[in-house]
């Protein structure tokens, strides 16, 4: 009896949490989104993606010819570094005409969620195998790990600098409404 009713209580506690969570995403009656942060984090991420892929991409183009006389694990590195650097630095340049401090944060908070389920995903689907999960670390060092570790550290840094709470704002005394001010 006891076991049902705690039951009964933690799967309502739990149900009430994601009502909560997936409120969040909903419109309120003006047709705003009641958090805006959410929505709009989660679409930075999306940019996010697509501007270091277009890093990686034109990473490989220019550097390709230029290190192939280095060994390969040197050569991958250096433009794994570079094209991380060149994404995390454009992905940063929102941050400075964002009123929202935490926007890019934000973003980069996401792309680290990404990556973490892609990564768990990965080793389940793999099961153990030592040479498919070897192979896939290393892919997801260069092209995940690295641009998103570098991205997070330099958007989060930023936001330590600059992010300043909103205070809230004292409404005016009814009286200061009837005061002739020149």
């Amino acid at each position: 009896m006891a076991d049902t009713k705690q039951a009964r209580k933690k799967k309502a506690q739990q149900e009430a949490r994601a009502d909560r969570f997936w409120s969040s995403f909903l419109f309120t009656e003006n047709g705003k989104p009641k958090s805006s942060l959410w929505v709009y984090t989660f679409s930075l991420s999306i940019a996010f993606i697509a501007i270091y892929v277009l890093c990686y991409e034109g990473v490989i183009r220019l550097l390709s010819t230029p290190l192939a006389a280095l060994p390969v694990w040197l050569g991958n590195g250096i433009q794994a570094l570079v094209a991380s650097a060149a994404g995390a630095a454009i992905c940063c340049v929102p941050h400075r005409f964002f009123r929202d401090k935490r926007l890019v944060f934000g973003g980069h908070i996401w792309l680290m969620l990404y990556a973490l389920a892609a990564l768990i995903t990965m080793l389940i689907l793999l099961r153990g195998e030592r040479e498919a999960v070897s192979a896939f670390l290393i892919a997801f060092g260069w092209f995940v790990a690295l641009p998103v570790a570098l991205g997070t550290l330099l958007s989060a840094r930023l936001y330590r600098r600059d992010h300043r709470p909103i205070e809230p704002v004292e409404p005016e005394p009814e009286w200061k409404k009837y005061i002739n001010r020149r």
